[in-house]
Parts: C-alpha cells; sequence; structure tokens
C-alpha cells in the first residue's frame, strides 16, 4: 500500500520533472512541449544536475528557446532550489528585466502549486530574492554585474542585431565581458562545483561569443584537463545531415508553426549571409569579403 502511494505521488508530482513539463502544466497547456523544446528541456535539467555544466543554444528565431530557458527554466530551477540564485543577462538591461519581471510574477502567480516563495522586501522586477535566500538577477550584457553571484548563468543573445555582431570592436567588449565579469560570478553547488553557464544566441557572426567558446583551446598542458568542454544543441531550421533530433535533410524544425514551405519562402526572400546565419545557426563570410567563386573559371591545360 505504501508503494502504490508512493507511485501515485510521484505521478502527481511528475510535472516538476523538468522544466518544459512544469511550463505545460503552470501554462495549463497554453505552452506545449514541442519535440526540440523537450530535448531542450532535458538538456537544461542535466546542465542543473552537473552533467552539462557549460551549455550553448543555437535555434532558428521564435521557435520558444527564450520563453523555455529565460521564462519557465528559471521557475522550474527556483522552485527545485529556491536557495539558489540565477543571473539572467541580455543584449540590453531593461530587455533582461523583462524576463526576470516574467519569472517573478509567475512565481507570484502559482504559489498554491510551487513551493518557492518572493521575498516581500526584495521584489524588483531586476533583483529578487525567495524567502530561502535564492533569488534572480538580472543585467545588460557587456556591463556590471551588481549584487550577488549565479549558480546558474543565463545569456540570452548578447548581440542585440547583426550591426553589434559584426563590429569587431562590440564582440571584444563581449569577449571581455565574458571572462572578467560574467564568468566571475559563478558559483558552485554541491553537485555542480563550476555551476552552471547557459549561452543562448542567435549565430549572427564567425567570430561571435559561442565560437569563440567553441574554439577556445588552453595553451598549458597542465591546465587543459580542467578546461570544461561547451555542449553545443544547434536546431537549424531546416535539417541537416546528422540532425540531434533525427530530422530527415530538409525537415522543418517546428512544422505545426513553421512549415518548410513558409520557411523556404523566408529563405528566399532574405540573402544567404542572413539565412545560414539566423537560421540555419551556420554564419558564413559576407559576400565580397573574400574570394567569390564567380572570380574563377575552369581552363584548359596544353600538354
Amino acid at each position: 500500500m505504501q508503494t502504490q502511494l508512493g507511485q501515485q505521488q510521484l505521478l502527481l508530482n511528475a510535472w516538476r520533472s523538468t522544466p518544459g513539463n512544469l511550463a505545460e502544466h503552470l501554462s495549463q497547456g497554453r505552452w506545449r512541449l514541442y519535440r526540440h523544446l523537450f530535448e531542450l528541456s532535458v538538456l537544461l535539467t542535466l546542465a542543473v544536475a552537473g552533467k552539462i555544466p557549460r551549455l550553448i543554444i543555437n535555434m532558428a528565431p521564435r521557435h520558444g528557446k527564450s520563453e523555455l530557458v529565460s521564462h519557465w527554466f528559471p521557475v522550474w530551477f527556483l522552485d527545485t532550489f529556491p536557495q539558489f540564485r540565477v543571473i539572467l543577462t541580455s543584449y540590453e538591461a531593461d530587455y533582461a528585466a523583462s524576463w526576470g519581471r516574467k519569472v517573478r510574477n509567475t512565481i507570484q502567480a502559482h504559489q498554491e502549486e510551487l513551493r518557492v516563495r518572493i521575498s516581500s522586501d526584495s521584489s524588483a522586477a531586476n533583483r529578487w530574492d525567495t524567502t530561502d535566500g535564492g533569488g534572480m538577477n538580472t543585467a545588460g550584457a557587456a556591463g556590471p554585474i551588481t549584487g550577488k553571484g549565479a549558480n546558474v548563468l543565463i545569456i540570452d543573445d548578447p548581440h542585440k542585431d547583426r550591426e553589434q555582431a559584426e563590429s569587431e570592436v562590440y564582440r571584444e567588449k563581449i569577449w571581455d565581458w565574458w571572462t572578467g565579469t560574467a564568468r566571475e560570478r559563478l558559483e558552485p553547488m554541491p553537485w555542480a562545483p563550476h555551476g552552471v553557464a547557459i549561452l543562448m544566441m542567435t549565430r549572427w557572426h564567425t567570430d561571435d561569443l559561442a565560437s569563440r567558446l567553441i574554439a577556445r583551446k588552453v595553451d598549458l598542458v597542465e591546465e587543459a584537463q580542467y578546461a570544461l568542454p561547451w555542449y553545443v544543441y544547434k536546431l537549424p531550421a531546416l535539417a541537416l545531415d546528422n540532425d540531434p533530433l533525427g530530422r530527415a535533410p530538409g525537415e522543418a524544425l517546428w512544422p505545426e508553426k513553421y512549415s518548410r514551405e513558409a520557411l523556404l519562402t523566408t529563405k528566399a526572400e532574405i540573402s544567404p549571409y542572413d539565412w545560414e546565419a539566423e537560421y540555419q545557426q551556420s554564419p558564413i563570410m559576407k559576400a565580397g569579403s573574400l574570394f567569390r567563386r564567380e572570380y574563377f573559371y575552369p581552363i584548359e591545360v596544353l600538354a
């Protein structure tokens, strides 16, 4: 009898198991766990468990990644671990604060089901605490991050647009901000001694923050063994070979919302430069910056 009661209780609380399950439950099905978001939800859970302490998410725009990662994921994390802290950053402080407000409001609206509580004396949109000593701070990328540290650090698009991403000065500024400011805020959890860092961004440029993190090598051999690899979850709008979701080449990522035909229309209406970067998450060099195919033509070599 006790085992049956335990199983029933486990089933009743299954909605707490992942950020996506929690989102579907609290939204009463208005937010749905589609295939690509289900996989992402599992990866976020593994990240918090210390299995993937460094996670890069590259996904086509308007495919639900920010709603899951910047809204529902912090709700789930703080409901599970209200004693820990989240810092969320983005290209603009006000945009980052909008997510902090959304997380706070969701927690306050579901107090009958959630275990976490917002402290009454610290509840600003960009900085609020839980009654257990945890909480959430938000800030703009490339700027200072004041206040407490982060057991989970979320970077939601450090580049506002292509203009910023194409600026070498700004890319360098973001890199210096990561190495000198953001990274220093990470704090350990008992099972995740290096904290958790999640970078979610559109791949605007071949030298953007994601590219540098993926490519970075540690020079000293004795230090290399301690470097944490970044796990890359890359989902183009139209599948390529060896797709993480097992899609056939050319299959749409979210066909319930954006059909293959709709995506091909988008592709036809924008430049290859924009399509490959924004939708396929595979930035290429801008046409004209290097040699172009039409500059070359076959010649006949006479013996």
